[in-house]
């Protein structure tokens, strides 16, 4: 009997090993990414073809879904492209004079088992100073910065909206 047990509670423990260990830590992936060229003119109403037109102009904004399936919150805290001379996290808030501002944010915290929206009117990646015009239907590279994630590298469509 003292046998059986014991043959019992080497298996259990065998199986117990092999199994697969719980997720710790963050876990973050990246969704639904797309970006917005800077546009010339606000009324796009005459335009025929926009797949062929680049959009000139010295700023975009890029936008995405932050997923983290870990057991632990990470921070998003710096954003690089290679086609502009800056990329900053940017958070939409409207003042007291109800009028919308673009602020710099230093981290976007992203809760263990979580979701953060980078959308319009709300967090964002601004890309400061293009260094080429934004074409419609090309890609373009971020690369995220994570606090303890470390860096993911996201290919992100140029296109006019979602």
């Amino acid at each position: 009997m003292v046998r059986k047990s014991l043959v019992f509670l080497t298996v259990l423990f065998i199986v117990a090993a092999c199994a697969a260990p719980a997720a710790s830590g963050p876990e973050i992936h990246v969704e639904d990414a797309w970006a917005r060229p800077a546009l010339i003119d606000s009324d796009m109403s005459e335009m025929d073809d926009m797949h062929d037109m680049p959009m000139s102009g010295t700023n975009g904004a890029a936008y995405f879904v932050l997923m983290n399936d870990g057991n632990e919150a990470d921070a998003l805290i710096g954003v690089t492209s290679g086609i502009a001379d800056l990329a900053e996290i940017h958070q939409t808030r409207i003042d007291e004079n109800n009028v919308a501002q673009m602020l710099p944010v230093a981290r976007v915290e992203v809760p263990a088992r979580g979701t953060v929206e980078f959308t319009p009117g709300s967090y964002h990646v601004m890309l400061v100073g293009l260094t080429r015009d934004l074409k419609v239907g090309d890609t373009l590279t971020l690369k995220l910065q994570f606090e303890k994630s470390g860096e993911i590298v996201v290919n992100v469509p140029i296109q006019l909206g979602q």
